[in-house]
Protein backbone atom coordinates (compact mmCIF):
# COMPACT_ATOMS: atom_id res chain seq x y z
CA UNK A 1 0.00 0.00 0.00
CA UNK A 2 1.09 3.55 -0.69
CA UNK A 3 1.36 6.52 2.37
CA UNK A 4 -1.88 8.13 0.83
CA UNK A 5 -4.15 4.86 0.88
CA UNK A 6 -2.69 3.74 3.96
CA UNK A 7 -4.15 7.03 5.78
CA UNK A 8 -7.63 6.86 3.95
CA UNK A 9 -7.83 3.76 4.88
CA UNK A 10 -7.05 4.49 8.48
CA UNK A 11 -9.29 7.30 8.09
CA UNK A 12 -12.07 5.55 7.18
CA UNK A 13 -11.58 2.26 10.26
CA UNK A 14 -11.60 5.91 12.31
CA UNK A 15 -14.81 6.72 11.51
CA UNK A 16 -16.36 3.56 11.56
CA UNK A 17 -14.98 2.83 14.62
CA UNK A 18 -16.49 5.59 15.79
CA UNK A 19 -19.91 4.90 14.90
CA UNK A 20 -19.49 1.65 16.98
CA UNK A 21 -18.10 3.75 19.82
CA UNK A 22 -20.85 6.00 20.09
CA UNK A 23 -24.41 4.16 19.86
CA UNK A 24 -27.51 6.48 19.80
CA UNK A 25 -29.78 7.24 22.67
CA UNK A 26 -33.41 8.15 22.77
CA UNK A 27 -32.50 12.09 22.63
CA UNK A 28 -30.39 11.45 19.20
CA UNK A 29 -33.95 10.30 17.93
CA UNK A 30 -37.13 11.66 19.45
CA UNK A 31 -37.87 14.91 19.28
CA UNK A 32 -34.94 15.71 16.57
CA UNK A 33 -35.61 18.65 13.38
CA UNK A 34 -34.17 16.36 11.25
CA UNK A 35 -33.19 18.84 8.50
CA UNK A 36 -31.00 20.36 10.91
CA UNK A 37 -29.32 17.18 11.91
CA UNK A 38 -28.93 16.51 7.94
CA UNK A 39 -27.69 19.88 7.88
CA UNK A 40 -25.22 19.20 10.61
CA UNK A 41 -23.65 16.24 9.08
CA UNK A 42 -23.53 17.92 6.00
CA UNK A 43 -21.98 20.64 7.19
CA UNK A 44 -17.78 20.38 7.51
CA UNK A 45 -18.28 17.60 4.68
CA UNK A 46 -18.96 14.75 6.89
CA UNK A 47 -20.44 11.90 5.73
CA UNK A 48 -24.70 11.38 5.74
CA UNK A 49 -25.42 8.95 8.39
CA UNK A 50 -28.88 8.45 7.46
CA UNK A 51 -28.43 4.28 7.19
CA UNK A 52 -27.18 4.60 10.61
CA UNK A 53 -29.87 6.64 11.77
CA UNK A 54 -32.81 4.73 10.28
CA UNK A 55 -31.33 1.61 11.63
CA UNK A 56 -30.34 2.64 14.93
CA UNK A 57 -33.59 4.59 15.45
CA UNK A 58 -35.88 2.53 14.30
CA UNK A 59 -34.68 -0.85 16.19
CA UNK A 60 -34.14 0.63 19.44
CA UNK A 61 -36.92 3.73 19.57
CA UNK A 62 -39.36 2.61 16.95
CA UNK A 63 -38.62 5.86 15.23
CA UNK A 64 -38.66 6.61 11.56
CA UNK A 65 -36.53 9.08 10.17
CA UNK A 66 -37.41 10.85 7.11
CA UNK A 67 -35.41 10.92 4.66
CA UNK A 68 -36.34 13.42 2.43
CA UNK A 69 -35.90 16.36 5.59
CA UNK A 70 -32.76 14.39 6.25
CA UNK A 71 -31.52 14.84 3.07
CA UNK A 72 -33.10 18.73 2.67
CA UNK A 73 -31.12 19.69 5.27
CA UNK A 74 -27.43 17.45 4.15
CA UNK A 75 -27.42 19.00 0.94
CA UNK A 76 -27.70 22.40 1.85
CA UNK A 77 -25.00 22.09 4.90
CA UNK A 78 -22.55 19.88 2.09
CA UNK A 79 -23.42 22.84 -0.49
CA UNK A 80 -22.61 25.69 2.21
CA UNK A 81 -18.96 24.03 3.19
CA UNK A 82 -18.37 23.18 -0.38
CA UNK A 83 -18.68 26.88 -1.05
CA UNK A 84 -16.76 28.20 1.88
CA UNK A 85 -13.69 25.79 0.72
CA UNK A 86 -14.07 26.76 -2.91
CA UNK A 87 -14.01 30.23 -2.00
CA UNK A 88 -10.75 29.22 0.32
CA UNK A 89 -8.92 27.74 -2.11
CA UNK A 90 -9.56 30.74 -4.37
CA UNK A 91 -8.07 33.07 -1.87
CA UNK A 92 -4.41 30.88 -2.00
Amino acid sequence: MRRGEIVRFSLLLSLLAGCALFPLDESDCKGVDWVKRGYADGFGGNPQQYLRLERECRQRFGVQVPEDQYFAGYRDGYDEWDRMIGSMQRKR
